[in-house]
């Protein structure tokens, strides 16, 4: 049971699933794990009830011969992106969308052969940024279509940490951090970065805190306006690299 991987993997799901959005009606049990920082069976039970997370993490373990799915290095794959995403291959995936997935009955026979086609021609990653924005129907528990918002909140999104100016100390609470980031807007029929924002992000759920030592100058992770984690400048490198592939195969 690899605890590391278990627990970076709810930090990442903890929010959609705070809002009902996919996995089991267990949200607490997640919180109170990563306060705890208890990664156990109990934990990888939850987690397994998020059926694309599951597939998607499943797919990339054995494309890389790694038996865990809750490796760290197969988590982080899939939320923040590493090499594992580039010993995959695209009609693989292919194969996972359609049989796996189901998408061909979600999205209609005409969308999702769009879809198909696109990941034959150019390469696609099981990362989470190309499921929600190549994938533009939800498939969790809410069918809506994404728009532009959703997909900036459903996407992992990084921001620096910026202490407010003297006047304004009230944006970094005990429950929050502004951090310094890029939204994502539609220009010129593109999908792109916008200019920096000023953004207020939630640090805990319900008054539970699991990110204890967030400082002036940290790159975090968020998802949903909630932190997910404190990232190294690597990390930081390979979240916004395959971001950046996943906006490039969206406006292809």
């Amino acid at each position: 049971m690899n605890k590391k991987g278990l627990l970076l993997c709810a930090k990442y799901s903890v929010a959609p699933n705070y809002f009902g959005y996919c996995g089991p009606d267990k949200n607490l049990n997640l919180i109170d794990h990563l306060k705890e920082n208890a990664g156990d069976r109990e934990v990888a039970s939850i987690l397994s009830e998020f059926e694309t997370l599951y597939l998607n993490l499943r797919f990339i373990a054995a494309e890389n011969r790694i038996k865990d799915l809750f490796d760290s290095r197969v988590v982080e794959a899939y939320w923040i992106g590493n090499r594992l995403l580039d010993h995959v291959s695209s009609r693989d995936y292919a194969y996972l969308l359609s049989e796996k997935f189901n998408l061909q009955k979600k999205l209609g026979i005409k969308q999702f052969e769009k879809i198909r086609q696109k990941v034959m021609s150019f390469r696609m990653y099981p990362h989470h940024s190309f499921h929600v924005f190549n994938i533009f129907k939800r498939t969790g528990y809410d069918p809506s279509f994404h728009t532009t918002q959703t997909m900036d909140e459903c996407r992992i999104s990084w921001g620096k940490v910026i202490l407010p100016k003297q006047s304004d100390k009230k944006l970094n609470t005990t429950n929050m951090v502004t951090v310094l980031t890029k939204p994502l807007i539609f220009q010129k029929d593109k999908l792109v970065f916008g200019k920096d924002i000023y953004r207020k992000i939630k640090l805990d759920y319900n008054n539970k805190r699991f990110l204890k030592s967030v400082q002036n100058g940290d790159w975090i992770s968020f998802h949903w306006g909630f932190a997910c984690d404190i990232l190294s400048l690597v990390q930081v490198a390979n979240l916004t690299a395959y971001t950046q592939k996943a906006l490039d195969y969206f406006n292809s």
